[in-house]
């Protein structure tokens, strides 16, 4: 009777033991670290770009500080600004961060009504090229 006991008890504790170490195994942290703690797995982050990276890849997608060219943003600059009340044309010109533009002014705008007009246009380029500071003159 002590016999079947003695092998209850050592079975009891052999599952115990087992279940142990393998709550213990489960609980580690086990990311391919060496004696000293460091991992040899690097991680790879992305910026904060919605491309996840891609844009080093793809060099024609404008970042946040980057113009492809002074030729590509007056032509972008020009067409913003196209569909604006009062505007019939446009010219841009940049000297460094400073864009400077132009606008021809409708045949029929009245001269009280052109600051309007520069207003409206200003606030589209400010808010299309914000890379800029935006300087709005108007010419008839």
């Amino acid at each position: 009777m002590s016999t079947h006991r003695s092998i209850r008890r050592i079975a009891a504790t052999a599952a115990l033991s087992i279940a142990i170490i393998g709550v213990q195994a489960g609980c580690t942290n086990n990311n391919n670290n060496n004696a000293n703690g460091s991992s040899s797995i690097k991680t790879q982050n992305y910026g904060n770009d919605g491309y996840l990276g891609r844009t080093n890849s793809y060099p024609r997608i404008p970042g946040r500080h980057m113009a492809l060219s002074y030729k590509n943003d007056a032509r972008l600059i020009q067409q913003s600004i196209r569909d604006v009340p009062g505007v019939a044309g446009s010219s841009v010109t940049f000297n460094g961060a400073d864009a400077y533009v132009t606008i021809k002014l409708d045949r029929g705008v009245a001269q009280r009504e052109v600051a309007t007009v520069e207003r409206q246009a200003a606030s589209v380029l400010r808010f299309n090229f914000p890379r800029y500071t935006i300087h709005v003159t108007s010419a008839r």
